[in-house]
């Protein structure tokens, strides 16, 4: 094998091929996450979720899945539409990864074992996001709203409210990374012809890019040569490494939607 051979890691036609129609399979769980999304309901006071609700309020839990829920089929929806045109080198990623955050994040809540579980952690999230606001306005404006402190200490007394649960908890990071390994031990990766990486994989591989690391692009992204060795070279975008990533990200956000209905449905306590 030849020098310009080792530096050209273009994947074949059969692998190109291979994506462009795995894309394409996913349009209709694409447009089911859309539209689902968009229409999630307020579930009833006497479902397992409208009962988290009542634990959260005034930040209910299911409020705050449905954000995560648009938030992740968005992203999805735009990576679909800049798939028909082109293929870009670095944007694509980023979207993935918000998709899958968001998507982990709202699991999270949902496969909770239990109602004062999902609670608490809606509640470490209000916390940890009611924190970052502040810091959004002394960053911007040089001052706090005056309400950040009336919101950390309602979230804390509902926090201290839930049985079974350690007051201490309420303090707790709440991690992404964590999170997301908590929910790939809960769907287990390549369940289905969608879910082809786990979730902390595609987590990993998109913040890779979307953070310049420069050790790790040189593997993700192809390599095309441009001369012998040692002269100039140009990497491009791997399609089947996108419409992998892409589609377990979608696989996750279409669980969201199960996930939500499932846990909407009007049950007596303690079922």
């Amino acid at each position: 094998m030849n020098s310009e051979e080792v530096l050209d890691t273009r994947e074949g036609k059969d692998y190109e091929d291979w994506a462009a129609k795995h894309i394409q399979r996913c349009k209709g769980t694409l447009i089911r996450v859309v539209q689902k999304s968009q229409a999630l309901e307020v579930p009833p006071a006497n479902s397992w979720l409208g009962r988290v609700d009542a634990k959260t309020m005034p930040f209910p839990a299911s409020e705050h899945v449905r954000l995560l829920a648009t938030v992740a089929s968005d992203n999805l929806r735009e990576v679909d539409m800049t798939l028909k045109s082109r293929l870009p080198l670095y944007s694509l990623y980023s979207l993935i990864r918000s998709a899958i955050e968001a998507s982990s994040i709202a699991l999270w809540q949902l496969e909770a074992k239990s109602e004062d579980l999902a609670a608490s952690r809606t509640l470490r999230i209000h916390r940890q996001n009611v924190a970052a606001d502040r810091t959004l306005w002394n960053t911007v404006v040089s001052r706090s709203d005056g309400r950040h402190h009336v919101l950390h200490d309602r979230a804390e007394e509902n926090h201290n409210a839930l049985k079974g649960i350690n007051n201490a908890d309420f303090e707790k990071s709440v991690q992404s990374t964590s999170v997301i390994r908590n929910v790939d031990s809960i769907f287990p990766f390549q369940s289905n012809d969608m879910d082809i990486f786990s979730g902390v994989e595609v987590w990993r591989l998109c913040s890779a890019i979307a953070h310049a690391n420069q050790f790790s692009i040189a593997n993700i992204l192809e390599r095309h040569p441009d001369g012998a060795l040692g002269q100039a070279a140009y990497r491009t975008s791997r399609l089947s490494f996108i419409a992998s990533f892409y589609s377990t990200a979608l696989n996750r956000t279409n669980l969201v939607i199960d996930s939500f209905e499932r846990r909407s449905q009007p049950r007596r306590t303690g079922r």
